[in-house]
């Protein structure tokens, strides 16, 4: 109990702001860019405009998509709300509005879920509840009364907690035979890039892949306890800046290495902005209540923990630790079933390609072939072709659809090869599963096959090794 008390005390000590007062122009302004990016490389016909059909997140059907227009102003929104949250002003509603506006973004289609932009919406979240507007903001310098130099510890350390999440749980994921033993799906995806200058004849030779592999596994794994100790964080963050240098060279993921940059920024000192301008401006003088290497404010703290909001935190910790190892409960591997794999960090593990067509058996017996290209754009296939939920959904529209037609009730079979990280094809439904009857939800998926037992091809694995 005592310690307890001792830590709760550590987390209600003051820390200079300057950290998350630059954490959040940074992040705002990232978010203000990206979102202009977005919409000026025309991804919102692409991907929301011109589909017909929009795969849905489990328990958020309701979520749906605006015409042209609406998604126009729902990400002029989001746009908008970034830029206040950049330079401080009227900070709570920017981030509540851009939480709400973003999260409802990423819900409209289940198609481009990425871990980043899931990692984006909880930070925005957390956002919601810390202050980092009370320096260097427009609203502070609009109201005085609400400028401060420090907030209590736990607003850093929440962020902190969050981070340090992702990467437990991205290094833990990546501990098993495909990725350490097989370099897969790197093996993959590393010798197209062949012909990238001077680093392209490297991802052809097989111990890089290896080597990567390796060493994104050190990676997440200890990366956070060297940020977390002064002797290793400079070093630390250089290392952060390779690795997602790399990460950005060979892999179309967007804002994902500038987000994790700026993230990795929450390590230091909570002063370090304070001292490099101090620094660039050759001024020596630190001021006393900011000390330059002491990350709390020593002597009596102005901030309570409060029992309800304390166990909000920590009910919202418990929640985020638990997420990720809700695949445990299903039967098979996570990579194959995809039964807890979003939400949960398990970052790019797994490469899928296959074949899908649906067979619709009417109620006099007899039999349609449906194809996903009906629906569906190339992008829209490519995505859903492994997933069996998704699988599911649009074999439940072609039913709706053939029953509106007044040929029902039917059945619905899905005829679907897979192959994961370039084992040979294998059938990812059961074929003899009718589709129309089941239900999506949390439940085993009994419909679906247990994942091919044999590891990827032993040619490739010779290759791999060094062989022919």
């Amino acid at each position: 109990m005592n310690t307890l008390k001792k830590a709760l005390g550590q987390l209600a000590q003051p820390v200079d702001i300057a950290a998350l007062a630059v954490f959040r122009m940074l992040f705002g302004a990232m978010m203000f860019g990206g979102t202009l990016r977005f919409m000026s490389n025309g991804w919102v016909e692409t991907l929301y405009v011109q589909p017909d059909f929009h795969f849905k997140f489990w328990g958020f059907a309701w979520v749906q998509v605006p015409n042209e227009t609406g998604l126009y102003l729902l990400y002029s929104g989001i746009a908008l709300s970034a830029a206040l949250i950049a330079i401080g002003a009227f900070y709570r509603v920017a981030i509540i509005v851009f939480f709400c506006l973003f999260a409802y973004a990423e819900l409209m289609d289940v198609t481009y879920y990425l871990n980043h932009y899931y990692f984006v919406c909880l930070l925005a979240l957390i956002l919601c509840f810390l202050s980092p507007h009370k320096a260097w903001s427009f609203d502070a310098w609009r109201k005085p009364a609400l400028r401060s130099k420090h907030l209590p510890a736990w607003q850093l350390w929440w962020l902190r907690f969050q981070v340090a999440l992702l990467y437990f749980y991205a290094g833990l994921a990546k501990f098993e035979t495909d990725w350490l033993l097989h370099a897969q799906p790197l093996n993959i995806w590393l010798p197209p890039l062949g012909g990238m200058p001077v680093l392209g004849p490297l991802l052809e030779l097989p111990w890089v892949h290896f080597a990567f592999s390796w060493f994104a596994f050190v990676f997440d794994t200890s990366i956070v306890a060297f940020l977390l100790m002064r002797k290793t964080r400079v070093y630390a963050f250089l290392v952060v800046l390779v690795f997602h240098l790399f990460t950005h060279l060979f892999f179309n993921i967007g804002l994902f290495p500038l987000i994790m940059v700026l993230a990795a920024s929450l390590f230091f000192d909570p002063d370090w902005p304070r001292r490099w301008i101090n620094y660039l401006s050759s001024w020596h003088r630190r001021a006393a209540s900011v000390p330059g290497t002491a990350l709390v404010v020593r002597g009596a703290s102005p901030y309570r923990l409060s029992t309800l909001p304390t166990l909000s935190i920590l009910a919202f910790c418990l929640f985020q630790f638990l997420m990720p190892l809700r695949h445990w409960y299903y039967p098979g591997t996570v990579l194959w079933n995809e039964q807890g794999m979003r939400f949960s960090w398990r970052v790019m593990l797994r490469e899928k390609s296959g074949a899908l067509q649906y067979r619709v058996v009417r109620s006099d017996g007899t039999t349609h072939i449906v194809t996903p290209g009906e629906y569906l754009n190339e992008l829209q296939f490519r995505e859903m072709v492994g997933q069996p939920d998704l699988i599911l959904q649009l074999a439940h529209r072609i039913r709706d659809d053939f029953n509106a037609d007044g040929v029902g009730p039917v059945k619905v079979f899905a005829d679907a090869t897979v192959s994961l990280n370039a084992r040979p094809a294998a059938n990812l439904i059961k074929p003899d599963a009718d589709l129309a009857q089941v239900e999506d939800g949390m439940a085993i998926g009994s419909w679906i096959t247990l994942a091919p037992q044999q590891s990827p091809p032993l040619q490739q694995t010779l290759k791999l090794a060094g062989g022919q």
